[in-house]
């Protein structure tokens, strides 16, 4: 037996008129709450350095913001609600974006909101997480995978052994884009407050502190562990705010759910239980821009208050809004020196890291050698890199291009290769996200290489960048360490 859980309003309504007047105040009411349905009755929980802006916007848009920071709660004048989430937003890795996760409905509804304001990336994985669905295992290369219902391909651990037979498993992480997910043959159920899984352990929340961890421990040891007979549990977040009884309920409930997914048989691709809708939303300087100027509505904001921010200055960040001083250029600049890095930003997600040295601004471009290691073969240009191989990448602030010239142990150019991207950040962490489209120059002469990738991801982009091939700068440019020039006359020189 299956439990659905349902919510929605209640309304009573006392008529007097006739049966006409009575449908007429029944059409209007209609309308009032599937309005009202369409926001308000989603409660989100936002965290990380873009908080202040979106829960400004959140409100607006007539979502209820539970658990909010204590800052952002007294920014806002927002009264304590110990609520659980419908949906949840946080950092995403690069600090240049979020990470929505929640309900299908919440999750999709902000995510809505925010692409039409900000226009930014956006990415929804193709299966829910935590979603148990019914697979068979296959091997390649000395692997396990299995196909997930939308259309991903999962691997699953190594740590299991799996047989080609159909079986449940649950998506961990689920695929997005190119990305492959993790898929475990574990039954995994959750909550508002707890997850029950067959792997066993008692498992918290990070944010879950140690009092909190004593009284829901003791709990775990006691009373759940007679109802849930060995199974595992994690306290979500939530669960510091629930009494005994609402978490006792909800573990009963959560048991029963997970004795009736496995004790019934599925068929292959079927899915047993729906997971959450998971999105990576990822914000370009335009939309940080927009960002800035909500989050001045409610608190001294510094113009590239969020571009600062994703350069992990903490609270130094807060002592340049409060001096409302235009230095984010400056401050920019001032951190590229010495060691930086590089996070080359999919459009999905993934995070491609490169470290390198910084020469300074040379003619207004931000100049970076990088030591390459031996072994392997210099995408587009086709040359295997030998020892003493290094690079200079040039990043002009708010291009849409970044060069990386190759050069050999003698200094002799090998080619170069033009990432097409949006318009990059710089500072102790250069940041930009990947358009996809890419331009190779070598001996052989140029070539535009990825235009399929890029055509099959164009939906992730924002509208500004969904012909990123107009993006591709003429002429065999070549980044040398006085910036970029053209290779035929730094070869003349």
């Amino acid at each position: 037996m299956t439990t659905i859980f349902t919510g929605g309003f209640r309304s009573r309504f006392k008529y007097r008129e006739g049966v006409a007047a009575r449908g007429r105040r029944l059409a209007r009411a209609v309308i009032v709450i599937n309005r009202a349905a369409s926001t308000a009755v989603f409660k989100v929980r936002i965290r990380g350095i873009f908080a202040t802006a979106l829960t400004k916007l959140a409100l607006d848009w007539g979502f209820s913001v539970v658990q909010p920071a204590e800052a952002v709660a007294e920014r806002l004048g927002l009264a304590p609600d110990p609520s659980p989430p419908d949906v949840t937003v946080k950092d995403h890795g690069s600090k240049s974006g979020v990470v929505v996760l929640g309900s299908c409905d919440a999750a999709g509804a902000l995510v809505d909101r925010v692409r039409d304001l900000l226009d930014p990336f956006v990415a929804k994985a193709k299966d829910g997480v935590k979603e148990i669905f019914a697979g068979t295992p296959y091997e390649e290369g000395g692997r396990h995978y299995v196909k997930t219902p939308g259309g991903g391909i999962a691997e699953i651990p190594s740590r299991y052994v799996v047989y080609p037979s159909p079986r449940l498993f649950t998506l961990l992480r689920p695929p997005v884009g190119p990305r492959r997910g993790v898929a475990v043959p574990e039954l995994f159920v959750a909550g508002r407050y707890l997850e029950l899984d067959t792997v066993g352990g008692v498992k918290y929340s990070r944010f879950i502190g140690p009092e909190d961890r004593l009284r829901l421990g003791i709990l775990a040891d006691g009373k759940l562990r007679q109802l849930a007979q060995g199974l595992g549990v994690r306290f979500k977040s939530s669960a510091r705010f629930a009494g005994e009884d609402a978490l006792l309920e909800e573990a009963r409930s959560l048991y029963g759910e997970l004795v009736g997914l496995s004790s019934r048989g599925w068929r292959e691709g079927e899915v047993a239980r729906p997971g959450d809708c998971l999105y990576v939303v990822l914000f370009d300087p335009e939309a940080k821009a927009k960002l800035d100027e909500v989050r001045s509505s409610v608190a001294p904001t510094v113009r590239g208050h969020h571009a600062l921010r994703a350069q992990r200055l903490g609270r130094c960040v807060d002592v340049l809004d409060h001096a409302g001083a235009d230095v984010y250029g400056r401050v920019a600049e001032y951190l590229a020196r010495g060691d930086v890095e590089i996070l080359h930003v999919k459009p999905w997600g993934d995070v491609i890291a490169m470290r390198g040295r910084a020469l300074g601004l040379k003619n207004g471009v931000l100049v970076i050698r990088r030591e390459l290691k031996p072994g392997g073969v210099l995408d587009g240009i086709g040359v295997k890199i030998e020892r003493g191989f290094h690079a200079l990448t040039c990043v002009a602030p708010g291009s849409t291009y970044v060069v990386h010239s190759y050069y050999d142990a003698s200094g002799r150019l090998v080619g170069s290769y033009i990432n097409i991207n949006s318009p990059a950040e710089i500072g102790r962490r250069i940041i930009y996200v990947d358009l996809l489209v890419d331009k190779a120059i070598s001996a052989e002469g140029e070539r535009v290489l990825d235009l399929e990738e890029a055509a099959a991801y164009a939906e992730y982009f924002p509208q500004r960048y969904r012909d990123p091939r107009r993006l591709i700068p003429e002429g065999r440019l070549v980044c040398t360490e006085e910036g970029i020039g053209q290779e035929a006359s730094t070869q003349q020189s």
